[in-house]
């Protein structure tokens, strides 16, 4: 079944200011190396020394058996539990759409007119808490608003991922829960979650909106 990844990269320091720059030379070579694995679309989003990835595969695959070998040069390695690493698999802590064995993932012919990937801060106090409402509603109501909305986490940094147009299948699915928990104050509340973005308008103190430097 279709595999959704997420993931994080830190760039060297001469990198960061090139990387979109060579991504677009290596595009041709890119695109190869990562049919190879199974890839079947993805976007990578850049913040100043840090990418953001997102992929979709049609097998389990290691993005940094994806990635090392047409990056590698740009990233830092980091000594992980897993070894030296310069990709870091970051947690589904919320996902409003899931692949499924009974309903199309992808209609054919369809294209996202836009790929958005965001980022925020959680109060590290409020993590729990903010996972906690998110599994609730994530079960409770299952394609709330867009399938291919997807929240991973990096220590108390979260990243977003979506596509635009929203897209939700009919009927939507079931989540696991039958309860009604969700909370009706929902903007309100996970307001209290985040640190703040400094020196951003309103609407963008919570989630900053990420440039997109390749897609696929």
């Amino acid at each position: 079944m279709l595999q959704r990844h997420l993931w994080v990269s830190f760039l060297e320091a001469a990198a960061a200011p090139l990387v979109s720059h060579q991504l677009a030379i290596r595009q041709e070579i890119i695109r190869e190396h990562i049919a190879t694995h199974g890839i079947v679309t993805g976007a990578l989003f850049q913040h100043q020394h840090t990418v953001y990835g997102y992929c979709e595969s049609d097998r389990a695959v290691d993005m940094e058996h994806v990635w090392r070998p047409i990056m590698g040069d740009l990233l830092q390695h980091i000594p992980t539990a897993n070894g030296v690493r310069c990709t870091m698999a970051l947690p589904d802590i919320y996902h409003d759409g899931a692949p499924s064995t009974t309903t199309p993932w992808r209609q054919p012919g369809y294209q996202p007119t836009k790929r958005v990937g965001s980022l925020a801060r959680l109060q590290p106090d409020k993590y729990c808490s903010y996972v906690y409402y998110h599994y609730i509603r994530q079960e409770e109501q299952p394609q709330g608003f867009n399938k291919y909305y997807i929240i991973g986490a990096h220590e108390h940094t979260i990243f977003s991922y979506q596509e635009w147009p929203a897209t939700r299948d009919t009927p939507a699915p079931r989540g696991s829960l039958r309860t009604k928990l969700t909370p009706n104050n929902w903007q309100e509340l996970m307001h209290e979650h985040f640190e703040l973005w400094a020196d951003q308008p309103p609407e963008s103190q919570e989630w900053i909106r990420l440039p997109c430097i390749w897609q696929y």
